[in-house]
């Protein structure tokens, strides 16, 4: 019996097109970057067409992959990111590439002898296992602009950041390749205080964001309200590498800082040589650069200016960068004095106007903490009370969607021994004062705060004062 003839052969082509989100699990969609699978088996695998160069997210997104939030390709970012991938050697370039929150890299450490890492707003990411070599650190530093004193680089009309890390004998042992990104919109929080002319202080500890609003802001104050706007650039991270500013800074004009010791004596010849309507300065950190700020805050100058910290009380402790909030100054009070207010008879007060009108604290990307009046702020500081703040948080969309006024609950002042005490000292306070002077009320000599109840304020007259103390004192 003759033997049937076998089936044709399957021809199978693959195909192109995206597959749907739940086409496969969990489990397969991040194989790609388990503990498990080293850098040469990653290597042999082809690249997924959608995370090759120039792959659309939403085409990530359509085939499962883990995107992270938010994150997205803003306008010629990508092209600028390719750019500072170059600096990579082909297989850690080749890792970062195929990284789901490649639109949201943070930075690349490369050090000397060590494995090299690439710094995503979800952790670090182990780009391989092989340690750096001098070959690694000298292709990268091939390819960018001088090292400057402050051992800073950059790409041409970038603003991306090299730094470099030396060792004793002045050879290059590490390299950290910061990412730099031109955010339109990211001074969406802080656009009334910079259409009203007032002098801006922002504060912040490194890497919240203070150099992106800042550059923001100049385009802002240059485009949208026509100003004439210069940047004192100290380490080219406002305006890019190169002697071509970054369009991202609009029509702002700047100027570069041959040496870091020098800003203060630029800042004041921006002033003086081309009639600026807004300075825009990034790192306000030594003497003389508040003592040239100051000064140009004084000749009707709009002065935006960024400065490392977290809270206003940062520069008030900060004997270098306190003349920005006025200058701070021990007074002696009269006994009378001294009675009336409740505290010391040795104060500390502002010595002399703030240099900048309004403040604001970054806590983040999308949220701020707004300080109007400045000077009101570092007043009520210094007497230990809790200023005024706003809470300004940035939606979804970019849009403002929250603005909050609010008194902190509790304010750890300047003299928290000598003027405030914890809730349950008020408690007995109270019980003494009503005990010995038989009160059946005593809102005529206690009153208590709306927005802080753990504050007191005592209104003792004439001989009763010193019988008050030794009540308040025993309890």
């Amino acid at each position: 019996m003759p033997s049937s003839p076998a089936p044709p052969a399957l021809r199978l082509r693959p195909s192109l097109l995206p597959l749907p989100p739940h086409s496969l699990p969990p489990s397969h969609r991040y194989a790609s970057f388990s503990p498990s699978i080293t850098p040469r088996t990653l290597a042999a695998r082809p690249c997924p067409l959608s995370f090759r160069r120039g792959g659309p997210l939403p085409l990530r997104a359509a085939q499962g992959e883990a995107v992270s939030e938010g994150a997205a390709w803003p306008d010629g970012s990508e092209e600028e990111l390719q750019r500072l991938l170059e600096l990579l050697p082909g297989e850690l370039r080749q890792r970062v590439e195929t990284h789901p929150e490649l639109p949201a890299l943070v930075e690349v450490v490369m050090d000397l002898g060590r494995p090299p890492l690439a710094r995503f707003p979800s952790g670090d990411f182990l780009l391989s296992h092989r340690p750096i070599s001098f070959d690694d650190l000298q292709h990268a530093t091939s390819q960018v602009g001088d090292f400057g004193a402050d051992n800073r680089a950059g790409i041409s009309r970038t603003l991306h950041r090299i730094s470099a890390i030396r060792n004793r004998k002045g050879v290059i042992v590490g390299l950290t390749c910061r990412v730099g990104r031109a955010v339109p919109g990211s001074a969406n929080l802080l656009q009334d205080l910079v259409k009203d002319g007032g002098s801006l202080l922002l504060i912040g500890p490194p890497g919240v964001g203070k150099t992106t609003v800042i550059r923001e802001i100049a385009r802002m104050l240059a485009d949208d309200y026509k100003k004439r706007v210069m940047i004192v650039d100290t380490s080219n991270e406002i305006g890019g590498d190169g002697d071509i500013p970054h369009p991202g800074i609009g029509n702002a004009r700047r100027l570069q800082v041959p040496n870091q010791d020098m800003q203060h004596k630029v800042l004041i010849e921006a002033v003086e040589n081309h009639m600026p309507q807004a300075i825009v300065i990034d790192e306000i950190g030594t003497k003389l650069e508040a003592m040239a700020a100051s000064t140009i805050a004084q000749r009707g100058i709009q002065l935006v200016a960024t400065a490392h910290g977290v809270t206003i009380e940062n520069l008030i402790m900060n004997p270098s960068l306190e003349m920005l909030v006025g200058g701070i100054q021990s007074v002696t009070l009269s006994d009378e004095e001294a009675s009336r207010r409740g505290v010391q008879k040795t104060v500390l007060e502002r010595k002399g106007p703030s240099t900048f009108t309004c403040a604001a604290e970054i806590v983040s990307k999308t949220e701020l903490r707004v300080h109007r009046s400045l000077e009101s702020t570092v007043d009520a500081l210094l007497a230990g009370k809790a200023p005024n703040v706003e809470i300004r948080k940035l939606g979804p969309k970019g849009l403002v969607q929250e603005v909050s006024v609010q008194k902190e609950q509790s304010h750890i002042g300047l003299y928290e021994d000598a003027t405030q005490f914890e809730g349950y000292s008020l408690r007995n306070a109270r019980r003494s004062l009503d005990s010995a002077f038989n009160l059946d009320s005593a809102d005529g000599h206690i009153e208590k705060s709306d927005e802080a109840e753990s504050s007191l304020n005592l209104y003792a007259y004439g001989a009763v004062l010193d019988l008050r103390v030794d009540c308040l004192a025993s309890h």
